[in-house]
């Protein structure tokens, strides 16, 4: 294949070419982790659109052209770039390779499932491997025209305002960034959340940090919801040291109304005092939390969910500006 490569195919010396979301999720797979199966459109694949199309010129005309201290001139510029890609005719090669990697997935039956279409990104000739925040991810998508659609949507993202912008700070030029779309089935997410296999903040290698939330971990990530605070130690057995359950106000899951995409809704009165994860899920997470930083030789930041007491993992990175 030349674009598209399956998530149990990939390795951590292809992060130049995936991504680092992708080649992580690669690495957790082969090595036993439960990863919702799917695949990566790499990153050459934006870069022979652009040039099938010959908008490399035009895209860093705008680049160029552009005012770093002012957010609307950026935002402006920003959103023609989006939208050369958006209407750039695909190369038949590059779109019939995406779709029979789609048709994969499909069920015993033919029926297509419901996938997430997340952003995996890298600096070309650089070790940089993530911009947390930056890129776009969807949920609950369906059907072979709407995911070559996102597929799109998630390239266009590279050149955001708050990823042009952060490039720039941080003085990388705008064609050595790198998207490379990750096309999974979806995990339709009774609770989700982020764990940390050392205390980020006190910088105590002897604790795990979970934080969870009903629906999809997009709540928790956003920052928008009130969520679920727990202290695992790293005991044999784990101990709970610390459990705090917070009033919480917003779940996102997939939107009711349409049955397709996602939508944030708000909680019962129920549902937002109930402690959105049994002890029984906290000593499975900080188990496996463990074993993955054992995988890769750092204390990680691992994104999770659970969808039917099934544990899943979405990602797995090292913490960043861990105290020594």
């Amino acid at each position: 294949m030349k674009f598209v490569k399956r998530i149990e195919n990939m390795t951590a010396d292809e992060i130049q070419e995936t991504g680092g979301k992708a080649a992580m999720l690669g690495v957790l797979t082969r090595a036993g982790f439960n990863v919702p199966p799917g695949f990566c459109v790499t990153g050459k694949s934006l870069d022979y659109l652009i040039e099938s199309n010959d908008l490399w010129p035009k895209i860093m005309e705008i680049v160029v052209s552009m005012n770093f201290d002012s957010y609307n001139d950026i935002e402006s510029k920003a959103v023609k770039i989006r939208e050369m890609i958006a209407a750039a005719p695909l190369p038949d090669d590059l779109r019939e390779e995406i779709v029979g990697n789609i048709e994969t997935l499909r069920d015993g039956d033919g029926n297509d499932p419901f996938v997430a279409v997340r952003s995996s990104v890298a600096v070309k000739d650089s070790e940089i491997s993530s911009f947390p925040g930056m890129m776009d991810t969807y949920h609950f998508i369906k059907g072979e025209d709407q995911i070559v659609d996102y597929v799109r949507r998630c390239w266009a993202s590279l050149f955001t305002d708050r990823a042009i912008y952060r490039r720039h700070q941080q003085a990388i030029p705008q064609d050595k960034g790198v998207i490379a779309p990750i096309v999974q089935r979806m995990v339709n997410a009774d609770v989700a959340g982020v764990m940390f296999t050392a205390n980020a903040v006190s910088g105590a290698r002897d604790e795990i940090v979970i934080e969870s939330n009903w629906g999809l971990g997009e709540s928790l990530v956003s920052g928008e919801a009130l969520v679920d605070f727990f202290i695992v130690s790293r005991t044999s057995p784990p101990q709970i040291k610390m459990k705090q359950v917070q009033e919480k106000n917003i779940m996102v899951t997939i939107d009711r109304e349409k049955g397709i995409g996602r939508k944030k809704y708000e909680l019962s009165e129920e549902m937002s005092k109930k402690c959105s994860l049994t002890d029984e899920q906290l000593m499975q997470l900080a188990e496996q939390g463990e074993k993955i930083e054992a995988l890769f030789g750092v204390p990680q930041d691992i994104e999770w969910a659970f969808e039917k007491d099934e544990l899943f993992f979405l990602q797995s990175r090292k913490i960043k500006g861990l105290k020594e």
